[in-house]
């Protein structure tokens, strides 16, 4: 398998995998317009295989449908690129005008392509059009039309991403942005690289036609795809850690937990998770370590273990602050509060302790 065809493949399953897994999440409405992104990228990357496209082709019984399908896709991702830089901060985020403008090229171009299409004259053996009839006037235009779609989701890319990795702190995060912002100088390189192959054939040259320029073009998209991939992940991947070490504290809590409601079962909400149940709901563990750090409190209140049992509470104190400052919960120390903001678990008069809120 060339190298190229090993690039693609990865970039396939690395797009695919985290697109699922964005739609198989909640998501804000940032989160939204990135899991659009990454849909509609896929699938335009998805159609670019050969093998899919030649199949479209025939599935569809229309030829070369597959090569606006995917362009089209890619001019969609580029506007919905357009719509994530007026949702986060940016020079972008301020100016609508600018916004409504590229939404109009944006469509104006797509329109346009599609009038290319039936205009240009098509073969139905395997190959696309823009390859067979490169250098005519109607697939230059068509080309320089594909690619401007492409410069206005990568200019995006640029503006967002490029100055929020120098805002960034140490981390995933900004190794994430630095990722996406390499990998939309490489979409601009593969942008020029096609622009340049279409130049050369109105110019009556074939330099770029050969099977290493094409393979360098295909090793430059994949690449780009590859850098995004890998890029919206190590941010996931962050999230992913810190979910996990949640999970494991929700775990550990277990015992102490069942211990002490045993005695006290009314301070549980709801009917008590059995062990399996704990162990395989993976879904809502901030919210069950949240509840479960409460319940535990309420349980120690009712026994009076809080002012009989300096170990137990030392304890849970030091637990609970572990998970404070992994961020889980949000502490508030309840001897800064007057009589009137006392958290609902701790009675007036009680020793000081955590309000978890």
């Amino acid at each position: 398998m060339a190298f190229a065809d090993t690039l693609e493949f990865l970039v396939l399953a690395a797009f695919w995998a985290f697109t699922i897994w964005r739609f198989a999440t909640p998501q804000t409405p940032r989160g939204r317009a990135v899991r659009l992104v990454a849909l509609l990228v896929t699938l335009s990357f998805t159609v670019n295989r050969r093998e899919i496209s030649f199949a479209t082709d025939r599935l569809l019984q229309v030829a070369d449908v597959s090569v606006p399908l995917k362009n089209l896709a890619t001019v969609a991702a580029s506007a919905a690129m357009v719509h994530l830089t007026g949702l986060l901060p940016g020079p972008a985020a301020d100016r609508p005008r600018l916004r409504r403008l590229a939404y109009a090229l944006l469509a104006a171009a797509g329109s346009a392509m599609v009038v290319l299409f039936v205009l240009v004259p098509r073969d139905p053996a395997r190959g696309d059009f823009v390859a067979e009839r490169a250098g005519t006037p109607l697939v230059t235009a068509y080309s320089v039309l594909t690619q401007f779609g492409l410069f206005v989701g990568l200019a995006c890319c640029l503006v967002l991403f490029h100055p929020a990795a120098g805002r960034a702190g140490r981390g995933s995060l900004r190794l994430g942005l630095r990722l996406l912002t390499a990998g939309a100088v490489v979409g601009l390189l593969f942008m020029a690289n096609r622009v340049a192959f279409q130049v050369s054939n109105a110019l009556g040259s074939d330099a770029l036609n050969g099977q290493a320029a094409e393979s360098a073009s295909r090793s430059l998209l994949a690449a780009m795809l590859l850098l995004f991939a890998a890029g919206a992940a190590l941010p996931a991947l962050g999230g992913l850690r810190r979910w996990a070490g949640r999970y494991a504290a929700l775990q550990r809590l277990r015992p102490l937990w069942a211990s002490l409601v045993s005695s006290v079962p009314h301070v549980v909400l709801g009917d008590p998770p059995g062990r399996l149940t704990d162990v395989l709901a993976l879904r809502s563990v901030d919210l069950r370590l949240y509840r479960r750090i409460i319940e535990i409190r309420d349980a120690q209140w009712e026994l009076g273990l809080v002012a009989h049992a300096p170990s137990t509470e030392a304890t849970l104190d030091e637990q609970a602050r572990a998970l404070l400052r992994e961020g889980s919960v949000v502490a508030t120390p309840v001897d800064n509060l007057d009589a009137e903001h006392l958290g609902h678990n701790d009675p007036p008069g009680g020793p000081p302790a955590l309000n978890l809120s």
